[in-house]
């Protein structure tokens, strides 16, 4: 099992520093990461911080088993903000729910676990929970809750596809995301008065479709 006692004192360390952002803590939440996955057997993980873009948007963390498979996603958030109640229900972390099997939201004391959009586990390891600037690091609380947690993330495997409906339902939630990217980017383009895709929509009004509307035809 992580330190977590150990982890605590670390993000309070980070945030004595009296200027950090989310990112300060990205490190202190590998480690932890990385700790579990190697006192439990998972011994090719690789934690990559910041990663790539992916078709479905970019959480802060891509968490690898071996070279080419993902195990899953982390977004992580500061825990002075909003409420993970609160956060839970943005459009991020709604496409993120839709898009990623696996995937974690935290704000590095508490931490939820999504399984095909609905959450499965969850754990707050701090009391207080929160990361104080000055003072003692909180105690570790429900490290057994955190453990637990974790090793169901690590031991996801994504499911093989071997019908034509769950080839479908995979297709169909790549297809929702990329939408609302092309709308997104559709109304930059329209703003500014020039790219590629207002280009293609601007063929399709002039020469196809004069009634198009972005919202029914976003391409």
């Amino acid at each position: 099992m992580p330190d977590v006692q150990r982890y605590l004192q670390s993000l309070t360390e980070t945030a004595s520093t009296g200027d950090t952002r989310e990112e300060s803590y990205y490190g202190d939440l590998s480690e932890l990461l990385e700790q579990h996955a190697e006192e439990n057997g998972h011994n090719d993980v690789q934690v990559t911080t910041l990663p790539s873009p992916t078709d479905g948007g970019n959480p802060d963390f891509r968490v690898w088993s071996g070279t080419n498979e993902v195990t899953g996603y982390v977004e992580a958030k500061l825990p002075s903000g909003p409420s993970l109640d609160t956060i839970e229900e943005t459009e991020q972390l709604t496409r993120y729910r839709d898009t990623f099997e696996n995937v974690i939201l935290t704000n590095f004391v508490e931490f939820r676990l999504y399984r095909n959009g609905e959450q499965v586990a969850e754990a707050e390891i701090a009391d207080p929970p929160e990361i104080p600037r000055f003072g003692d690091a909180p105690d570790a609380i429900n490290t057994d809750d955190l453990d637990s947690l974790l090793e169901r993330f690590f031991s996801f495997s994504r499911p093989e596809i071997e019908t034509a409906r769950e080839l479908a339902t995979e297709l169909a939630k790549r297809t929702s995301f990329m939408r609302e990217v092309v709308l997104q980017e559709l109304g930059r383009e329209m703003a500014g008065n020039d790219g590629h895709i207002l280009g293609f929509y601007e063929a399709f009004e002039d020469y196809l479709m004069p009634d198009i509307s972005r919202r029914e035809h976003p391409f």
